[in-house]
């Protein structure tokens, strides 16, 4: 279950880190990037991601053993047990960097970079057609206060749903006066909730503030808004006849 459960951890981080990078190469080379950007590339991508995750959390599975104790009772335990302190403290400081720290300098890399671009103002045509140019500008500035927001968020998500776990893995492996008791437990709880409800809240965001990631959901799930346009086709048809009467 620890095995599992670190695996899909490093996947979700790693998922998201390829995300944000994916969005930066489509936005700086939006043309190259339609011949890279693939169903095939995708999976390969994603199969990539797993079997990373998969071999790279390997010492959870392998330095893991069952142990009953006395805490609030006898009870049994799945517990990390490494051969050495500094070996525990050294997969932390690992998970640490792989997990959280590197997943977040790169997502606000690449999201500080997509700004940038997108920021950049519209070339002015030979022609100086007023128009057009006011019209292309408008768009920039449309397309980047959108994209600015959804960057905030998504960085805001990552940092505060994943900061507080990871932090306390932190503290408790580093800090020699740590006490595992009730209180303790409580807070490492909520972390991990913290650390979930990340993945919970994603698709909200996408479907609210993506426009891409609504019609891909309205084709991967066409059954679902049938009966709306059914609906909006029966109105569409009495209306129409209301005015022929009329």
């Amino acid at each position: 279950v620890c095995f599992i459960l670190k695996v899909t951890v490093q996947a979700t981080c790693i998922t998201l880190t390829v995300m944000s990078v994916d969005r930066c190469y489509a936005t700086l080379y939006p043309l190259q990037s339609l011949r890279h950007r693939t169903p095939r590339v995708a999976m390969a991508v994603s199969l990539g991601v797993w079997i990373g995750s998969f071999l790279l959390s390997l010492p959870m599975a392998m330095y893991h053993r069952i142990e009953v104790g006395l805490w609030y009772g006898l009870r049994t335990y799945c517990i990390e047990a490494f051969p050495t302190e500094s070996q525990q403290k050294g997969f932390i400081l690992y998970t640490f960097l792989a997990v959280y720290l590197l997943p977040l300098v790169t997502i606000c890399v690449c999201y500080t970079v997509m700004l940038k671009r997108v920021g950049r103002p519209a070339v002015e045509p030979v022609n100086d057609n007023y128009q057009q140019v006011q019209h292309l500008s408008e768009r920039s500035v449309a397309m980047r206060a959108k994209v600015s927001r959804m960057v905030v968020v998504m960085v805001l998500l990552f940092t505060v749903c994943w900061g507080p776990i990871q932090l306390f893995i932190l503290f408790q492996g580093f800090y020699k006066d740590f006490q595992a008791n009730y209180e303790t437990y409580k807070i490492k709880t909520w972390a991990n909730c913290m650390s979930y409800a990340n993945s919970a809240i994603n698709p909200i965001v996408y479907a609210f503030m993506g426009d891409s990631f609504r019609k891909s959901f309205k084709k991967a799930f066409p059954f679902l808004f049938q009966r709306r346009v059914r609906d909006s086709s029966l109105a569409s048809g009495s209306r129409n006849a209301e005015l022929k009467i009329v």
